[in-house]
């Protein structure tokens, strides 16, 4: 599998405009897939037909969300794990902390191992391209995608 990436300038220090700037590699997505294509693709791989599938999907989302909201944590075997983590404003003491404080939530998700898997760089793991970014030309030699370009990063 090969992802293709671009070069984006930004401080190398987060939060601070007047840090040093690098060059870190910025993900190009090549496309989107839809819950759908996955369906009917499962459906090949399986005695399933896609319509089997999307409601099973459907349901799987439905029943995560009533879990998720009610504080569970919703494992899924080896595809990973969700988990609601608050968003809030800081309170000087714990009796001047009320939910008021809260002022968000998001989900986090710890892949399982398998789908971590998919991270991995080399040994029939991930290559990486570099593509140009929007109104950018590459120099041909760095264009060829021979998927031995493994340059970049992340500040973080």
């Amino acid at each position: 599998m090969s992802v293709n990436y671009s070069l984006a300038l930004m401080s190398s220090e987060p939060g601070n405009p007047d840090g040093e700037k690098k060059y870190y590699a910025k993900m190009q997505a090549s496309g989107e897939v839809t819950m759908d294509e996955m369906a009917e693709d499962i459906a090949y791989a399986t005695t399933l037909t896609d319509g089997d599938v999307l409601n099973a999907l459907r349901a799987l989302i439905k029943q995560m969300n009533k879990h998720l909201a009610s504080g569970k944590i919703v494992r899924l075997e080896k595809f990973g794990s969700f988990q609601l983590q608050l968003q809030s404003e800081g309170a000087l003491t714990e009796k001047e902390f009320t939910s008021a404080n809260i002022i968000g939530a998001r989900i986090q998700f710890r892949p399982g191992k398998p789908v971590k898997a998919a991270t991995r760089a080399g040994d029939g793991g991930l290559t990486f391209k570099r593509v140009p970014k929007k109104g950018e030309t590459l120099p041909a030699d760095e264009s060829t995608g021979d998927g031995d370009d493994e340059e970049g990063g992340s500040p973080l």
